[in-house]
Order: structure tokens, then sequence, then C-alpha cells
């Protein structure tokens, strides 16, 4: 087996593998017994029409399986050899056969790992916002919670408005297909829950009152254009937010006696969650500067499942409010999340690197804790999740993100924590 290396764009690698000899006859020798077998020639009963015609018919196909099956049998042992470590899928991009010697030559590629020089942390200044108990928290508590328990209340005889939730009949036509898809749905006015080019004529409509938008741009996953549509929608319900006024009432909602046993236990919850909140500030705020100090290239097919990951997160996060995803942004919504993915990417591969040079490893106790967050998470027992990963035999994964976590905090027992005030009540909230 002779194994060569081509350099790609970024940090994709192309392997050139060539293999000839007795394992190649033995996989040729399969593949045209399993062709022989199972494929129909006209003229010939199945399983009877001679070798030189499958060859002659089937060329293309057979090359195909028998570079696939030289590629299962090889790969791991080229890999090796070339001394690379793909980071995500591997493709096979093309493959030659010559029967003859017999021989096949096959082309994979892969990222590899990005190479960087880890930056020394010790005495690095970090900025994080200082966060103290004032009695404002209070107030935004206790405003977050009326959100939480709003009511939508129908409104007669009015025009839609920016925070009103209007509720829709729809029928969307493909431009170029012709399927039609129709329903009902609803969403709240000026939250980008409706695409801008409903949502901006959605605006002083009344119940009963149809609109439409043609070629309307439809967008896949991964923020695509794939099509167009004709959406046609009549408003058949406009609903106003009735926020709960703060009093007795309110406090037995949330399960207390009275509103002043709800405002002594607000408080309690505020200041307990005021050490969880500066401990992820400041966990974002290292992740933030070891990505900011490190030139560091993020593997594209990395990237690409980490954004996958973080629009299905949104978009089911959506659709738990009611709203249909065909009416979703996907392209902005791609737009915006693309940095995090990024920036989610890098600071593994800067957390792995630093674990490796410092010798960090994650203990069984270690694991067993990320077990437990990742319990408390998913809303399921320890037991459950732990079955789960070790059914999917991805232990790994949660041994290196244990790894990685262990890694951030020595990190951060490192770096110069600055608290820095912050400038207003919203900033403070953020």
């Amino acid at each position: 087996m002779k194994v060569s290396v081509e350099d790609r764009e970024g940090l994709v690698k192309a392997l050139n593998v060539k293999v000839e000899g007795s394992l190649v006859q033995d996989i040729l020798n399969e593949v045209y017994d399993e062709f022989k077998q199972n494929v129909e020639i006209k003229g010939f009963r199945k399983g009877m029409a001679p070798l030189w015609l499958i060859k002659n018919k089937f060329k293309e196909e057979i090359k195909e399986e028998v570079g696939k099956k030289v590629a299962n049998k090889t790969l791991k042992e080229a890999i090796e050899e070339s001394k690379l470590t793909p980071v995500a899928d591997i493709y096979l991009e093309k493959v030659e056969l010559e029967d003859k010697v017999p021989e096949v030559s096959y082309v994979v590629i892969f990222e590899v790992p990005p190479e960087f020089e880890l930056k020394e942390v010790e005495g690095l200044e970090v900025e994080v916002p200082k966060i103290e108990f004032k009695e404002e928290m209070v107030e935004e508590r206790i405003k977050a919670l009326q959100e939480e328990h709003a009511v939508w209340e129908p409104v007669e005889d009015r025009e839609v408005k920016e925070g009103d939730m209007v509720v829709i009949h729809y029928e969307v036509e493909e431009s170029e297909g012709g399927e039609v898809v129709d329903g009902e749905t609803s969403g709240v006015v000026g939250t980008n829950i409706f695409r801008p080019e409903i949502d901006e004529k959605l605006a002083g409509r009344k119940v009963g009152d149809t609109l439409e938008v043609k070629d309307l741009p439809l967008y896949d996953e991964k923020g695509n254009e794939v099509g167009k549509a004709n959406v046609k929608i009549e408003i058949k319900e406009i609903k106003e937010k009735v926020l709960p006024e703060p009093g007795d009432d309110f406090a037995k909602e949330l399960g207390y006696e009275n509103w002043e046993e709800a405002l002594e236990k607000i408080r309690e919850e505020i200041k307990n969650d005021i050490e969880t909140i500066k401990q992820n500030a400041i966990e974002d705020a290292v992740s933030d500067k070891l990505v900011s100090i490190h030139e560091i290239e993020a593997p594209k097919t990395l990237v690409s499942r980490e954004l996958s990951f973080l629009v299905d997160k949104r978009v089911k996060e959506i659709e738990a409010l009611g709203i249909d995803k065909r009416y979703i942004d996907y392209r902005k919504l791609v737009e915006n999340l693309k940095p995090q993915a990024e920036a989610n990417v890098k600071v593994r591969f800067i957390l792995d690197k630093y674990a490796e040079v410092h010798n960090i490893e994650a203990t069984d106790e270690d694991v067993e804790k990320e077990l437990e967050l990742l319990a408390k998470q998913s809303n399921a027992t320890k037991e459950e999740v732990k079955n789960y990963f070790e059914k999917e035999n991805m232990m790994d994964v949660v041994r290196e993100d244990a790894r990685r976590k262990k890694a951030l905090q020595d990190v951060i027992s490192k770096v110069s924590i600055k608290e820095v005030d912050v400038e207003s009540n919203e900033n403070e909230e953020e």
C-alpha cells in the first residue's frame, strides 16, 4: 500500500491511497459474484449472465463498490501511516480500478485539527460585569414572573399593534412545484417570530383582514435559498398580553401564602442565584478571552455541525411557543448563530490542547458530575443519561467534555478576574 498526502484549502487534506495484490483480487471476485447473482440482464436468467457482459454493463458500479470495500479494509492503516487525525467525516472522493493488475487507487478527503501556539494564561486579565444584589433585581424578577404568568386576552374591533399575538390562517403555495400547504398558527408581532416580510404587513390590520406576500424566499436549515412561495394570510384573532397584578392573588398563583412571603422568597432565590451567575459569567468571559488571544482556524465541518445543533435548538424553542417553523427566517438565524458556533469549536480545541500540555485528565468523579449536569438539563435521571451514552458508545464524549471543563477551571485559577461596573440595568440583566 502506498500513501501520499495532498494539502487542500484550509484544514482539508486529501489522502491518496494505492492498493494492489491479493486483497484487491479477493474483493474483485467477491463483487463480481455479488453482481452476477443479483443483477438482471435481458436475455439471461438471473445469475446466468456471462461475467464479461456484467463487467462491461456495470463497469462504473463495480468500480465504486470495489473502491468502497477496499477503502473500508485499508483506510484505518492508511490514516495511521499518514500520521493525520481526521476531526469529522471522511469522504470518498475518487476511485480508480485496474482489474487486470489488480490495483485500486482511491482518494479520501477530511479536515484535520488546527495547528496553533498555546498562549500563556498566567496573569491574563479578564473583565466580567460586577454583579451584586440590588433591590432593582427583585423588580426585574417580578416583571419576569409577570411575563411568565401573563394571559392573552382576545380584543375586539382594534388594529394589530406591536406586541399583540395574532392567530392566522395561512396558505403557502410553492412557486415552482405548485404544492399548497395550509394551516393555522400564531405569533407575537414585532418579536421576529414571523418573517419580516409578513410581520410588517400585519401591523394595522384587523380581524378578518387578508394579506398576501408574493415570491417569499424559502430557506433550508443552513440558510440557503431553496425556492420561493406565495403566502396568503387571514387574521383570525387578535390578543393582547395581560399581566397579573402584584399582590396576594399573584403570590398564591406562585405557590406562596401572601405577597410578603413571595417577596422574601424572591430575594432569597436571587441571592442564591448570584454566585451561579457570577461563575457562568467568568466561564463565558474566559472562554471568549481564550478565543481572542489565539490565532486558530475552526474546521468547517465541525462548525457546520455545531451550527446545525444551535439552529435546531433555537427552532425547537420557537416551535415550543406554538410557531410554525415554515415562518422562520433560517438565513437570519444562521447568520446570527454562526459566530457562536465558530467560537464554540475554537474554544474546544484550545481547552483540549491546554489539558494535554498541562496533563489534565477527567476522573471518574468528574464524569459522574458531568452526567448529573446533563441529567438536570434534560429532565432525566443520571442512570437514564448514562445508559443512553453507553448504548451509543459516546461515553468518551462525556469524558472529553468533563476534561475541557476541568481545563477551563484551571485556566480560571490562573487568570486575573477584574469586576467592572455595568453601565445600565439593561447591561446588568444581560
